[in-house]
């Protein structure tokens, strides 16, 4: 193991450890009131402010106060290791009936790159709510034109292919490493640069300091449709509705599909009544005009699913991409 990724798990447990007291202290506390979930909500965005983590949490609470589903409610930003930090605060508050964490693809890729001692499992899983997809992209007049002259030029030089994307973990990074390792490229070939955010990336990448980059589908639509970036393959299982003309990874040849799906969890040790009580306010934040608005806004995809069907994704997705961060050589 890297003196890296042991100074990284030294820092996620010692946050954990702090945060136990604060979380056992707060669910005792809401533990007292007796409140629901809908007269009171507490909503953990695991990432800063100006994220999809916190756009989402700030989408679901304006649902909820539109709609009187709450009569109180606030957003609690808790960055940090990929959403681990924001996963270990749920997860030492046992038994809180008043707050959801969101959660998703980049926590997963987070708790086993970084070692985190909480894990999605030790929550109490609610729902998947939303998905979206990420794109390949290169500048317009860049001499790769398909997902297979940037499969030809790994092979030939995999040092030379600069990449950007998200943080180390992330969809964008994972995506990277199985494109790069469908074309033979282990985990020491890849040459990645990580950027806080989809803006930065771009503005890289049509600057020329990068080769390729790999983002969310809505953060390049707007370039791509300008003719400024174009797509060599989504990430999605058929073509998505922001880049209707950008063919998909299978379509070019290459078996991958990842999404970045988001989904919502509660505390650990919550009565299954609470739990039920959980889902159902969910399902009703889901069913708001408001919600449909951010959808449409924000180009996600309805992906909502719950119960039994949302436990079994989520065990699945757990295992993919432990499997995906192993053959990288992240965890």
């Amino acid at each position: 193991m890297t003196t890296r990724k042991i100074l990284l798990r030294t820092v996620v447990t010692m946050l954990s450890l702090v945060l136990v007291v604060a979380g056992i202290a707060e669910a005792h506390e809401s533990a007292g009131t007796g409140a629901g979930a809908r007269d009171k909500l507490k909503i953990i965005a695991p990432a800063a402010p100006g994220g999809g983590w916190d756009t989402t949490a700030r989408e679901l609470q304006n649902a909820a106060q539109a709609n009187d589903l709450t009569a109180a409610s606030e957003v609690l930003n808790v960055e940090g290791a990929g959403g681990t930090i924001g996963l270990a605060r749920l997860v030492n508050q046992p038994g809180d009936p008043n707050t959801l964490l969101l959660t998703g693809t980049t926590m997963l890729g987070g708790v086993e790159i970084n070692g985190s001692p909480a894990k999605v499992a030790d929550t109490t899983p609610i729902a998947k709510i939303s998905e979206d997809y990420d794109a390949i992209v290169v500048p317009a007049d860049s001499p790769l034109r398909t997902i297979d002259d940037l499969m030809g030029r790994w092979r030939a030089d995999p040092g030379g292919v600069v990449v950007g994307g998200g943080s180390i973990g992330s969809l964008d990074h994972l995506l990277a490493g199985s494109a790069a390792s469908a074309a033979g490229v282990g985990p020491a070939g890849l040459n990645y640069i990580a950027y806080s955010g989809g803006g930065e990336m771009v503005a890289s990448l049509l600057g020329g300091h990068l080769d390729v980059g790999v983002a969310n589908t809505n953060e390049i639509s707007d370039q791509v449709t300008a003719g400024e970036l174009r797509v060599l393959g989504v990430s999605a299982p058929q073509r998505t509705a922001d880049l209707p003309g950008a063919p998909t990874l299978r379509e070019t040849g290459i078996d991958i599909v990842l999404s970045n799906w988001r989904g919502l969890a509660a505390a650990p040790g919550i009565t299954p009544a609470q739990a039920e009580d959980m889902r159902a306010f969910a399902r009703q934040l889901v069913a708001t005009p408001q919600w449909r608005d951010a959808l449409r806004r924000n180009n996600w995809i309805d992906a909502f699913v719950d119960g039994p069907a949302y436990d079994r994704y989520l065990r699945a997705e757990t295992g993919r991409i432990r499997e995906i961060t192993k053959r990288l050589g992240l965890a």
